[in-house]
């Protein structure tokens, strides 16, 4: 039986809640119902607001009783300085960790899922599989928009009517997608590689 990822207004120990930091997470995670097992109403935020957002999400949802809460990742401004820091701090201090309040009835387990640089390469895993080095995300944006004709705006979202069949129908493959992306987080072990990786097949096997 699938389980349902439900909002956060109701409080379920079978429940999953779904952390993202901005819009193309929202929009991709509603165009995939009917596709998976998940029922999926993801409550993302409409505009990238950062580590601070997850974090209070993620408290959020720990106090509203999530069984388990992830949290979908963009590393592409986390790699160097304070940002990585940050996230470094953030990452350790939930990942992988389960929250217990057993006077309130509540065990949260919190998972990071990470796409570097962006959730579009995921998207680009879709035609093809690369590990190429991207030292911005806009070129990631690029080499899918000669593919696909995407474009990362609201309004190019909307229209879509679902970004996930609209990268089935520009001929796009998602269980090689989540081949492509088991090879990125394998050989990014195996070559020690910190770039151009996707672990959203974990995400997937996470949820079914």
């Amino acid at each position: 039986m699938a389980r349902k990822i439900v909002t956060r207004s109701e409080k379920k120990a079978s429940s999953i809640a779904v952390i993202g930091e901005g819009m193309t997470e929202q929009y991709y995670l509603q165009s995939l119902k009917g596709t998976i097992n998940a029922q999926i109403e993801p409550k993302l935020p409409k505009h990238s607001t950062g580590l601070q957002y997850v974090e209070t999400e993620i408290k959020n949802c720990i106090d509203k009783g999530y069984a388990q809460i992830i949290c979908l990742i963009d590393m592409d401004n986390k790699k160097e300085g304070r940002d990585k820091q940050q996230y470094d701090k953030l990452k350790g201090k939930y990942h992988n960790i389960t929250i217990s309040k057993p006077k309130e009835g509540i065990k949260s387990t919190v998972t990071f899922f990470e796409n570097e640089p962006c959730i579009e390469l995921w998207f680009l895993y879709y035609f093809k599989y690369t590990t190429a080095y991207y030292d911005k995300s806009e070129k990631v944006t690029k080499e899918l928009k000669s593919l696909c004709s995407y474009e990362k705006t609201e309004q190019f979202f909307i229209s879509t009517k679902g970004i996930h069949l609209f990268l089935i129908k520009h001929k796009g493959d998602f269980e090689k997608a989540k081949v492509h992306a088991e090879n990125s987080t394998q050989s990014r072990k195996t070559e020690r590689r910190d770039h151009t990786y996707s672990e959203m097949n974990d995400f997937f096997s996470l949820i079914s």
